[in-house]
C-alpha cells in the first residue's frame, strides 16, 4: 500500500517538474497526461456527485452499490493519471534520450548557466527536471534543431 501512495505521489511530483509546452506534445506524452490529470481532478468529482445524483433519482436507492462504484471509478481517474506518470518518472531513459540530454546540458554549459545537477540523466524525471532549467534559462528557440 505505502508503495502505491509513495507511487503516486511520484507521479503529482512528475507532473509539477515536466514543462508542458506545445512543441513537446509530438515528443512525449507527459503533456497530454497531465493536463487530462489537471483537468480531471477539476471537474470529475462535480461530474461523479451529478452522476449519483441522478442515478439515485431515476433508479432509486436499489442500486446503491452499483452508483457508489461508479462513483469511485469517476474519481480514481486522475489517481491514473498520477499512477502512470509515477512508473513514467522512474523508467529509463533510452540512450537517444539520454544522449539528447546531455547536449541540452553541453548548451546550457556553453552560455555560461550551470545544470542544476552533475549526475548523469537516468530516467524521465531527470529529463524534466533538464528541460524545465532549459525552458528557464535558455532562450526559446533551443528546442529547434529537435523538432
Amino acid at each position: 500500500m505505502m508503495k502505491l501512495i509513495t507511487l503516486l505521489q511520484d507521479g503529482r511530483h512528475y507532473s509539477q517538474a515536466w514543462p508542458v509546452k506545445p512543441e513537446l506534445n509530438a515528443l512525449f506524452p507527459e503533456n497530454k497526461i497531465i493536463q487530462l490529470t489537471r483537468l480531471g481532478l477539476r471537474f470529475l468529482p462535480g461530474l461523479a456527485v451529478l452522476t449519483a445524483f441522478f442515478q439515485l433519482t431515476f433508479l432509486g436507492s436499489d442500486f446503491t452499490g452499483q452508483i457508489l462504484a461508479m462513483m469511485l471509478f469517476i474519481l480514481s481517474l486522475p489517481l491514473q493519471g498520477w499512477y502512470w506518470l509515477g512508473v513514467r518518472s522512474s523508467t529509463q531513459l533510452p540512450p537517444a534520450l539520454v544522449s539528447w540530454c546531455r547536449q541540452i546540458r553541453l548548451q546550457m554549459q556553453e552560455q555560461g548557466m550551470k545544470p542544476h545537477t552533475a549526475s548523469e540523466p537516468r530516467n524521465y524525471l531527470d529529463l524534466a527536471n533538464t528541460l524545465a532549467a532549459a525552458y528557464k534559462q535558455l532562450d526559446k528557440t533551443f528546442m529547434r534543431p529537435w523538432l
